[in-house]
C-alpha cells in the first residue's frame, strides 16, 4: 500500500485495468464515428436523389422521379436506423428528410393524389411541415411554366394549391412558433404567392382584353 497525504493508504494503481477502460472507450468512439460517417453519407445521397427527383417532376418524368424518391426513402431509413442505434444526432438527416418530404408531396400533387402523411413518407412530422412549406416554391415553378405555354387554368390550379398550403400552415400558430425555420419559410411563401397571384391576374386581364378586341372587331365587320 502507498500512504496518501491524509494518512490513508491507497491501493496500488491498476495500470492494466485503466488501460483497458480507456482503450474500450476509444474503441466505442471510433465505432460511433464510423457509424456517423456512414449515416451522414446515406443522408447526403438521399438528399441528392430527392433534389434530382424534384427536377424530374418539373420536366414531366414522374415515373423516374418516383424511382429516385423510393431509393432516397430507403437510404433515409437506413441512415435513421444507424443514428437511432448509436444515439447519434445527424443534422444532415433532418435536412434530407425535408427534401424528401418536399419531393414526395410534390409528386403526389402532380398526380392529383392529394397530400401524403408523414407516416407514409417515413419522415418526422416537423420535417414534413418544413418540406411542405417548400412545396409552395415548387408549385410556383409549375404555375409560371403553365403561364408561359398559355395554360391559364393550370396556373390557377397551382396558385390555389399554393394558397391552400400557406393558409393551412399559417393557421397552425403553435407550429410556426415552436418549429424553427417555419416562420421564415412562410414569409418566403407569402411573397411567392403574391407574385404568382399578380402574374395570373395579369394574364387574366390580358385575355379579357384580347376577347374584348375580338368582339369589337366582329361587331365592326358586321353589315349595318
Amino acid at each position: 500500500m502507498v500512504a496518501s497525504h491524509s494518512g490513508r493508504e491507497l491501493r496500488p494503481l491498476d495500470e492494466g485495468g485503466l488501460k483497458e477502460i480507456v482503450e474500450g472507450i476509444a474503441e466505442r468512439l471510433r465505432g460511433e464515428e464510423e457509424a456517423r460517417r456512414e449515416a451522414l453519407e446515406l443522408a447526403r445521397r438521399a438528399r441528392v436523389l430527392s433534389k434530382t427527383a424534384i427536377l424530374l417532376i418539373h420536366s414531366g418524368d414522374l415515373e423516374l422521379a418516383e424511382e429516385r424518391l423510393l431509393e432516397a426513402g430507403r437510404l433515409l431509413e437506413a441512415s435513421a436506423s444507424i443514428a437511432k442505434a448509436r444515439w447519434l444526432r445527424i443534422d444532415e438527416l433532418g435536412a434530407a428528410q425535408e427534401e424528401h418530404a418536399e419531393g414526395r408531396i410534390l409528386l403526389s400533387l402532380m398526380r392529383g393524389e392529394g397530400f401524403p402523411t408523414p407516416e407514409e413518407l417515413g419522415v418526422k412530422p416537423s420535417r414534413y411541415l418544413l418540406g411542405l412549406a417548400d412545396v409552395i416554391g415548387e408549385l410556383r415553378r409549375e404555375a409560371v411554366e403553365a403561364l408561359r405555354v398559355g395554360d391559364l387554368s393550370r396556373a390557377e390550379e397551382m396558385l390555389e394549391l399554393m394558397e391552400r398550403i400557406y393558409l393551412t400552415l399559417a393557421s397552425a400558430e403553435e407550429a410556426s412558433v415552436l418549429l424553427k425555420g417555419l416562420r421564415r419559410k412562410l414569409d418566403v411563401g407569402r411573397s411567392v404567392i403574391e407574385g404568382t397571384r399578380g402574374q395570373v391576374a395579369e394574364e387574366r386581364g390580358r385575355r379579357r382584353l384580347i376577347d374584348a378586341l375580338r368582339d369589337l372587331e366582329g361587331r365592326v365587320g358586321e353589315p349595318p
